[in-house]
């Protein structure tokens, strides 16, 4: 055996079924010892859509996603989807192949310290410099990857590592611990008591349920908390959904550019579980909270309960654990549901969404992102994967579909990145292989990776892609227009983009109406290989 076979073995006991990639001369014997043990290889065509589909199939199942790539260039590329789990909180482990060891450092072909390169978006980055090593190290990547707030991780393999050969009798195996996110505890009774003290004693309470909430898997935990309590609920635009069905206390997503309804600033208790402190929630500051507000935070992370201004309650637990025992503490001291505010809130979500539907009352003429979204919505079903990539056709998608949120809904994740969608859509497909899944994306977002079209047909992995179409950089466009009267380096020319499809041998559909693009996502779903449908939208904005 050698160290190529080793690690596939390493990685195969801890579930790990596929890995993505962009082959290249670092990876040669890994690639084999993949082929050979039956590990399933997912080819790209750059390597940022590998890492891409690792980070986001991490997202979806709450698994260790594992990309490989060559070495240099190609880790720096890679990056970029590793700089989105490192955002997200979401366990990657980037492989990366390169020259021998006994030859690092001279000047071997794309000589680069690749280790120091992935080190400041990675909770661990190391250089494999043993075979023997390698069932240490990768028992060490993985359970730093899914401990506390979870994250990527990065091994740098050289080719002599790989091609070595060890002697499996004397090797120290580590025991082989699943690629999951792991268990989490509870939080302190007594700060548990206090925070439903201060829940009795609130008017307006909130609560911020961010990715923390989804990691822990806390969708039922939430549910039931908010229900019994009447407390609305957001989630800060772009992280992990946690309401898996209509929820009545769900008021949307908070933060996004297009505004939302006005919750923040009139509470008087927030309770921030599981989500970063950062400009979504206005880092918690007037004007973005009123002065005399209460903060308590819930997080797995001490880092993350150490950021920004200091909470007057902290609790390092899972967010799922606290919301369970919040509930049962608030019915033991029978606190009552907060009805008339939680009625003030919805009334205020039910505002705010008619000025946002009223936008198609504008536009007389032409495709608008309102329809493409009715049309998405009569097709989807408790087990469609919706992905959402793309700034402007984004916004519209947050504030329309806000009945519910849940996890196998996927965005671009607290980064804010554009053009990850379609990568993101392959994963999809192998996380759940009988799910409908469908990408709805900008026009600019979609070019990033369009070559992986023909990745994803050869390799049976099929979805429909709705490209919302209004030639530009919709949301900064939007924003320079209002600021300085003009876009700038915001304006792109036409695309045909079903054209393309079909040259990559996907189905490519063009569709002006919305009785045309729903029969266009019938069909498609129902097909055998990638479907695009180009969808030319009038430019609008729900800020407007």
């Amino acid at each position: 055996m050698n160290g190529a076979k080793l690690l596939v073995e390493e990685l195969q006991s801890r579930g790990v079924t596929f890995v993505s990639t962009l082959c290249g001369h670092g990876l040669d014997p890994f690639l084999m010892a993949a082929t050979e043990a039956g590990l399933r290889i997912v080819d790209t065509r750059n390597e940022q859509a590998a890492a891409y589909i690792a980070e986001a199939y991490s997202r979806l199942s709450r698994r260790v996603g594992v990309c490989a790539v060559s070495s240099g260039v190609a880790v720096a590329n890679a990056l970029t989807g590793i700089v989105n789990a490192h955002f997200d909180g979401a366990p990657v482990l980037l492989i990366s192949g390169c020259g021998a060891l006994s030859t690092r450092n001279m000047g071997h072909f794309q000589d680069l310290n690749q280790v120091a390169l992935a080190a400041p978006v990675c909770k661990w980055s190391r250089l494999a410099e043993s075979p023997d090593r390698i069932p240490q190290m990768i028992a060490e990547a993985f359970a730093v990857a899914t401990m506390g707030r979870p994250g990527p991780v990065h091994l740098m393999l050289p080719l002599d590592v790989q091609q070595a050969r060890v002697k499996e009798e004397s090797l120290i195996r580590s025991p082989g611990s699943s690629s999951s996110i792991g268990g989490f505890p509870l939080g302190d009774p007594a700060l548990i008591a206090e925070t439903a003290k201060w829940i009795g004693e609130a008017r307006r309470p909130l609560l911020i349920a961010g990715s923390g909430v989804f990691y822990a898997e806390g969708e039922g935990a939430l549910a039931a908390f908010v229900r019994s309590r009447a407390i609305p609920v957001v989630i800060p635009i772009w992280d992990r959904g946690s309401v898996t069905a209509p929820l009545n206390e769900f008021m949307g997503v908070l933060g996004a550019a297009s505004g939302g309804p006005a919750l923040l600033s009139d509470a008087d208790l927030v309770i921030l579980a599981g989500a970063s402190f950062d400009y979504r929630i206005g880092y918690l500051e007037p004007p973005a909270v009123h002065s005399t507000v209460r903060v308590v935070r819930i997080h797995t992370d001490v880092g993350e309960l150490s950021k920004g201004a200091k909470a007057h309650l902290s609790l390092l637990a899972s967010p799922a654990a606290v919301l369970r025992q919040l509930d049962a503490e608030c019915r033991e001291r029978g606190i009552a549901p907060h009805t008339t505010w939680l009625e003030e809130a919805a009334r205020r979500k039910q505002d705010f969404r008619k000025r946002c539907l009223g936008a198609r009352e504008k536009v007389a003429k032409g495709l608008h992102a309102l329809d493409v979204l009715r049309a998405i919505e009569t097709v989807l079903t408790d087990e469609t994967v919706l992905l959402i990539d793309g700034g402007n056709i984004g916004q519209w998608a947050h504030q329309i579909l806000c009945n519910r949120y849940p996890g196998h809904w996927l965005t671009c994740g607290a980064s804010a990145v554009v053009g990850w969608g379609l990568p993101g859509a392959m994963a999809a497909r192998i996380a759940y292989p009988e799910r409908p899944i469908i990408l709805l994306s900008g026009d600019g977002a979609f070019t990033f990776t369009i070559a992986e079209l023909e990745s994803a047909r050869r390799q049976g992995l099929n979805f429909v892609a709705v490209i919302a179409d209004d030639q530009a950089w919709g949301i900064t466009l939007w924003e320079q227009t209002r600021e300085f009267g003009q876009g700038m380096a915001s304006e792109l020319g036409p695309v045909s983009f079903d054209l393309i499809a079909e040259g990559f041998g996907c189905r490519g559909v063009r569709v002006t109406s919305e009785a045309e693009l729903h029969r266009a996502l019938r069909e498609g779903l129902a097909a055998q290989r990638p479907t695009v449908i180009h969808a030319p939208i009038v430019r609008s904005s729900p800020a407007d």
